[in-house]
């Protein structure tokens, strides 16, 4: 049972660092597939306290959606940030030539 304990921490940890830093997001769901494989793959798992590892696991599960609609959300605003400033920088620019830049998004 150390090893489920451990997976589930891992789970855990992985999943409160997702919430808390959004920019290294990869890095945490990364971590989360991990713990994630591991505890679907333990041999362990039919010899365990089902209840309190069922809601360990579904307490993750809310949080890493909830995270990912976070994830989702600040990926919105920079995409809007973006395009309202480079509608902006394509309004200040006078001439269109040759050597002119267009930030489209």
């Amino acid at each position: 049972m150390p090893e489920l304990e451990r997976a589930l921490r891992e789970l855990e940890a992985a999943t409160a660092d997702l919430i808390k830093d959004p920019e290294g997001a990869q890095a945490a769901l990364d971590r989360r597939a991990r713990a994630i494989a591991e505890l679907a793959g333990g041999a362990w798992v039919a010899s365990c306290r089902k209840e309190e590892t069922a809601r360990r696991l579904q307490a993750a599960l809310e949080a890493g959606a909830h995270a990912m609609q976070q994830l989702t959300a600040v990926k919105h605003r920079a995409t809007a940030e973006w395009r309202h400033w480079s509608a902006i920088y394509r309004g200040l620019s006078p001439v269109r030539g040759p050597g002119s830049v267009d930030f489209k998004v």
